[in-house]
């Protein structure tokens, strides 16, 4: 949601504040729609969309904001092999953790994630658990040029950075329905994405000393101040770990955090205490900028770069 053409306001994403209810969960929806209608459009004979956005509002794109010929499911993204998935289409990607863009996170609040020698961002993790063909995405400029291995991949920036806290849109929904429409057409020419075989999965996080208990019982071995790491033999045993990374994340505001924020009216009737913490929190996200947490001490602390989050914890 993040990476949303229309959206460049931290407030805009989380349901607890009115800014989503005002513009963000409409804008989120209307861009997603266009998608689909491009993908339809393009050849595709059904869109399945996954809302992978942690809002509090565990449903930020209603069914009937959709075209026919698509359709709203609530699978995870780590079953789609079962599921005989063609192809994906990424809508409104922001970059990693780690990068100066707007809203920069990977899966949750200042988490980076590391396979291999790799920064990863959600581009990597989701079409790497599908399994399958990534022909386009959509989203933020500072994500296009942070790719690494999916570098190649087509894309369409529909949203520039004005560092971590700001963002304009670089064009609108007739762009993302045209994009989506070629992306869909030229689908049989893209082959699947190569998915990482035995690894290793670094995980670093600011508050990283504070939730050694909740990472070791994740499996995480803690590797220096506020990193972790773990040995997968194949992307798929990446899961549980993820979702344990980004519990631990999401820490800091856990306590205030609510995931039955599903309509302007309980939204505005929440604590308004938790609420108030909540904004601040994204205040004060959308404003940080600082170096980046894999140590000097660790492999992984060779480059300087500025870091940067709230979840459904679904992985």
């Amino acid at each position: 949601m993040e990476g949303v053409s229309q959206l460049g306001q931290a407030r805009e994403i989380v349901a607890a504040c009115p800014e989503y209810w005002r513009t963000g969960k409409r804008r989120y929806e209307e861009e997603v729609a266009a998608a689909c209608e491009g993908l339809l459009t393009g050849g595709a004979t059904e869109v399945v969309v996954l809302d992978n956005h942690a809002s509090g509002n565990p449903a930020n794109i209603a069914a009937g904001a959709l075209p026919s010929g698509a359709r709203i499911e609530t699978w995870n993204v780590w079953d789609l092999p079962e599921q005989g998935v063609d192809a994906m289409f990424q809508v409104g990607y922001h970059a990693r953790g780690g990068v100066d863009g707007f809203l920069s996170h990977t899966y949750g609040l200042d988490l980076r994630l590391r396979c291999g020698d790799e920064l990863i961002s959600e581009s990597h993790g989701r079409a790497w658990a599908a399994q399958t063909r990534l022909i386009g995405i959509t989203g933020n400029d500072m994500h296009e040029r942070t790719l690494g291995s999916l570098s190649g991949t087509p894309f369409l920036v529909v949203q520039r950075s004005a560092g971590h806290r700001a963002a304009e849109p670089t064009t609108g929904l007739d762009a993302v329905r045209e994009f989506a429409r070629t992306c869909a057409e030229n689908a049989g020419e893209v082959p699947p994405v190569e998915v990482p075989g035995a690894t290793r999965l670094a995980a670093s996080m600011p508050h990283g000393a504070t939730v050694e208990a909740t990472m070791r019982e994740g499996g995480w071995a803690r590797t220096g101040e506020v990193e972790y790491e773990i040995a997968l033999d194949s992307w798929r045993d990446a899961r549980e770990p993820i979702a344990t990374a980004m519990l631990a994340a999401f820490a800091p505001v856990l306590q205030a955090w609510s995931n039955d924020l599903t309509s302007p009216e309980l939204a505005a009737a929440y604590d308004p205490a938790k609420r108030e913490e909540l904004g601040a929190a994204i205040d004060a996200w959308a404003e940080a900028s600082g170096p980046e947490w894999f140590t000097s001490e660790s492999r992984y602390g060779k480059s300087r770069e500025t870091l940067q989050p709230p979840p459904r914890f679904r992985t």
